[in-house]
């Protein structure tokens, strides 16, 4: 029988990794290793060497990826801590120096006086998942920068064009600023190529084309541009267009592909609680993941990391801020769901999530919205592991009567 404890902490960066072995809380040696196969390979021999090897590493985003999939794909079985969770278990140690090789080793030490829970290793498909809504994340967040560079580029290339459509935005809107980014162009167009350009645009016909083409010119006439025709304004003013007609595809491309991956039944349960739709429903999915690998709504509560922070020290006992040591686009997504949740009760869908939200807003004059929302966020959870686990749709009397059960 074996009765070493042998443990690997290790040290993610960009281009290597720094590894530290700990037998019986002991360090027995360390080193650095490249992250490529010749380097991985290089820990395997050592992880081979040893009887149930425990090994610990932080989730650093695309870096500790490489790592965690060869571990994977050796049927080897980490802990991967969130890197504000591990500062936190670490910073007793009060070492004042801070480097890749004490990283490690603290890692190491940490598994070998207090051993972490194993990472759960997701199916590919709910890895795809989440990769699409990464990709869904990241263009919206550019959809909005540009968004707002675009706004600022009309102000002095054609401000009074926002005018031209009932609302300033949509791709006809900006296909058309696109094509007549400058008064001096619409002047320079003839009549029938603008009604031409504007009936090849979706849903636009011949005779809302010339309403459109008559009102353009109208703007045109009375515009006082800041810059010419010809300046980088109006070059980044196209860049900007470009660039919101991209992130818009890519935004659609992300949501069809979750659509294709995620599970029906969980999709149809989610979509069931009043407020919120597919495409909320679709990213929430991404990000949870299997929620039926959760034991309790607590650990789920952890896992996207709005559990609060306890503080004791004596016989004082305090509930600090939320732990934040989850997905911060998973609680992202969740905030939005619970305004749309709070938007469908105006519109005369009712949720018990709704009435908690108004109930935790009236019981405190200071209470803000946020806080508020986070505390909804923790009944949204506990509805959802409810409804998953007992494969049931949403039903507000259900709830209510619930509700009182508890109460």
């Amino acid at each position: 029988m074996d009765l070493l404890k042998t443990v690997f902490g290790i040290d993610v960066s960009s281009r290597k990794s720094n590894v530290c072995i700990m037998v019986n809380d002991q360090k027995v040696n360390d080193y650095a290793i490249s992250n490529d196969m010749v380097g991985f390979n290089q820990l395997l021999d050592d992880l081979k060497q040893v009887t149930n090897p425990q090994i610990i590493f932080e989730a650093t985003g695309v870096y500790s990826r490489r790592l965690q999939a060869f571990l994977n794909m050796h049927e080897l079985r980490y802990v991967m801590m969130n890197p504000l969770e591990a500062k936190r278990k670490t910073k007793d140690d009060l070492h004042q120096n801070k480097t890749d090789k004490l990283d490690a080793m603290y890692l190491a030490k940490l598994q070998s006086e207090h051993p972490q829970r194993l990472a759960y290793v997701q199916s590919e498909e709910y890895q795809e998942l989440m990769a699409n809504n990464r990709i869904y994340e990241q263009a919206s967040h550019d959809l909005i920068t540009n968004k707002n560079r675009l706004h600022k580029a009309i102000q002095l290339t054609f401000p009074e064009i926002e005018h031209v459509m009932a609302t300033p935005r949509g791709k006809n809107y900006w296909s058309i600023v696109l094509r007549f980014p400058h008064p001096d162009i619409v002047l320079e167009t003839k009549e029938a190529d603008i009604i031409d350009f504007l009936k090849s645009l979706s849903g636009i016909g011949k005779k809302r084309a010339n309403d459109i083409m008559q009102k353009l010119i109208r703007l045109a006439k009375v515009a006082c541009p800041a810059v010419k025709k010809d300046s980088a304004y109006v070059h980044g003013l196209k860049i900007a267009i470009n660039n919101i007609l991209s992130a818009e595809e890519e935004c659609q491309t992300a949501l069809q592909e979750m659509a294709k991956l995620a599970p029906k039944r969980d999709l149809e349960i989610l979509t069931s609680i009043p407020g919120i739709g597919e495409n909320t429903a679709l990213r929430i999915i991404s990000e949870l993941g299997d929620i039926r690998r959760f034991k309790n709504p607590n650990q789920l509560n952890a896992f996207v990391g709005v559990d609060p922070q306890v503080y004791e020290s004596g016989n004082l006992t305090a509930h600090l801020s939320i732990s934040k040591r989850g997905t911060a686009i998973g609680r992202k997504v969740l905030y939005l769901a619970i305004n749309q949740i709070q938007s469908a009760k105006k519109a005369g869908n009712p949720c018990h999530i709704a009435d908690y939200y108004e109930k935790r807003k009236r019981s405190s004059e200071t209470a803000s919205h946020k806080k508020a929302a986070i505390a909804s966020i923790h009944k949204l959870l506990r509805t959802i592991f409810a409804l998953i686990k007992n494969d049931q749709l949403y039903s507000y009397d259900v709830a209510k009567h619930n509700q009182r059960l508890l109460s």
